[in-house]
This record gives structure tokens, sequence and C-alpha cells, in this order.
């Protein structure tokens, strides 16, 4: 059960209790995209005050006072249900619609800065980089949502700058940080949310997968931190997401490996990242990424000059 329907199955008790109509409201008025108020007068004067109001029944009696207070105190215990089971839900659910969004303002701009690499191996940076450009790819994918550029965030990989100060530099109104570790098969993410504006944390955890399942932990992640800016995916996205199957490791090893390289965005970077990827197909031929990062270095080698474009251009149309 989530917040909308918790309050509205309160809602309902509190009206078939009062014998209350929705449509003519006497005791419990709709607000939309507000909430709720309790409208009935407790005495002659509020009776009338009421009686000029456009979304109130006029009533030709008031309720005695003694009747409004009792149905006043009906309605406190059943809204106090009520929001006793708003705090028995998935707080980290509600907090972006309490918070107005993760914060006191809308979040419509998202910077991912890079994982650190906590695996003490810096031959396994390429694994951190991945996971961070596969992040940002997936946040992408929520349309509401701008996210910066893995190419743009890269600077910032070691900078010593206050996140407020990188958001400003980004034009950004919230920040994602966090780590990667992986030991052996197992990978651990962790991240949380920052509101540019205050420096505050929004929203912070940790995920834990098998690197069989690594595409389902980088959507996991990316789907909560969507959830916590009030993000929506765009039509269509959401099958694409749920449709990315589980790889095989040494293919998805290779396939990070291709995207380190070809992200230094340099010639030699290009060929190597060919190179993996090249690998990664070969490690398993249904890798529909690993085709597109053969295509992605093909093309720049040859738009680049790194190669003749009458070598390369027709290999990467030629790429299902």
């Amino acid at each position: 059960m989530d917040f909308e329907q918790g309050l509205n199955y309160a809602i309902r008790q509190i009206r078939t209790a009062l014998e209350d109509d929705a449509d003519r409201p006497r005791f419990l008025e709709t607000l939309p995209k507000r909430g709720y108020r309790f409208i009935a007068p407790l005495d002659d004067n509020a009776a009338s005050a009421r009686a000029d109001s456009p979304t109130i029944a006029p009533r030709t009696e008031p309720i005695p006072r003694q009747t409004s207070l009792r149905i006043g105190a009906a309605f406190l215990a059943v809204t106090g249900t009520a929001v006793a089971l708003m705090f028995a839900l998935d707080w980290n659910h509600l907090r972006p619609r309490w918070l107005g969004g993760a914060g006191s303002h809308r979040i419509e701009s998202l910077a991912v800065l890079p994982l650190r690499n906590l695996s003490n191996d810096p031959e396994q940076e390429y694994f951190s980089d991945g996971m961070t450009d596969e992040l940002i790819t997936d946040l992408a994918k929520f349309g509401a949502l701008r996210v910066i550029s893995h190419t743009s965030v890269e600077r910032y990989k070691s900078t010593s700058r206050s996140l407020p100060e990188i958001a400003r530099e980004l034009g950004v109104d919230a920040v994602v940080e966090g780590t990667v570790m992986r030991s052996g098969d197992r990978v651990r993410i962790t991240a949380q949310l920052i509101d540019a504006h205050s420096d505050r944390h929004l929203w912070a955890d940790s995920y834990e997968r098998d690197v069989r399942d690594v595409f389902g932990l980088q959507e996991e992640v990316a789907q909560r931190i969507a959830r916590e800016v009030g993000a929506n995916l765009i039509a269509g996205e959401q099958v694409h997401l749920a449709s990315r199957r589980v790889t095989d490791p040494a293919a998805y090893e290779a396939y990070l490996k291709g995207s380190f390289y070809w992200n230094r965005l340099t010639c030699d970077g290009f060929d190597k990242g060919l190179g993996y990827f090249q690998q990664a197909v070969t490690e398993d031929p249904n890798f529909a990424l690993a085709y597109v990062g053969l295509a992605e270095s093909y093309f720049t080698l040859g738009d680049w000059g790194c190669r003749p474009q009458g070598e390369t251009i027709p290999k990467s149309k030629a790429l299902p």
C-alpha cells in the first residue's frame, strides 16, 4: 500500500462514519492537489460565513455545537490513524512528496559525480568510471530530469571543491556522489543525493549484487534516485529498462574497459576501446551495448581523423 492508497482509504472511512458525500460535502472538503479540510460550522456565525462560499453547499441550519464537537473529535481520531498509517509506509517513498521533490524546491537537473573506487586497486578504476557512466545513462532516460554528461563531470573526479560550488558551475539543482567496491564477483554501490542549494543530504543507501546482475544494480539505484526527485520515465523506457538482461561477467568487464578508454576522447582511447568492445561481443554475441560501443568507436575513429573514414564509417553503419 502506498501513500495515496493509505490516505484515500482513511478519508473514505471518515466520510463513511460521517455519512458525508464527496461531491456535496457537509463535513470534509477536498482541495485538489492540496488535501482536505473540515468545513462543518460550529455555531451560527460560522454557518452564515460559510454559506457565501461557492465550494460548500448552503445549509439551512447549523450543526449543534455539541454534535460538531463530537464529529470533530471523531475526525481527529480517524486522522490520527491516517497519520500513523502514513508513517508505517515506506518513509523514503513519502519524503519527496512531503519535501517538495526531495527539497524545498523542485529538482529538475542533476549531476552524478564520478563514483570513487574503493577496491584499493588502481587497475579497477575503469570499473568505477564505467559504473558512473552507466548510472548517468540510466538517469538520463527519465524525461523530467536533465542529467549532466559524463564528460562534463569527469573533471571533478579528484577535486577538492565543495558540492555547492560544483553544482553552481554545472547549473544543477542536486548532486549524486558515491562509491563502488568490487570484490570477486560481488559489486557494492553506495550513493547519496545532496541538495545543491542547501548542501543537505536528502537520501543515502547502499546496494550489493552479483556482477552478473550489474545492470539490475544500476537500474535499481537510478530508479531510486529518480523517485527521490519525483522524476518519471519517459514513454516506453520502463519496458526498455526492464528488458536489459544479465550478461556474461567477462563480456561486461570488457565493455566497461572499452567505455573507460573511449571516454578519454583521444585517438588512442578510441582504438583501445574498439578492441575491448570487440572482445565483449566475442564473449557475448547478444550483448547489445557492446555493439553500440563498437559502432561509436568506428565512427569516432573516422570522424576525428584517427583512421580513414572510408575504412571506419562503413563498418560503423554495418553493425547491427
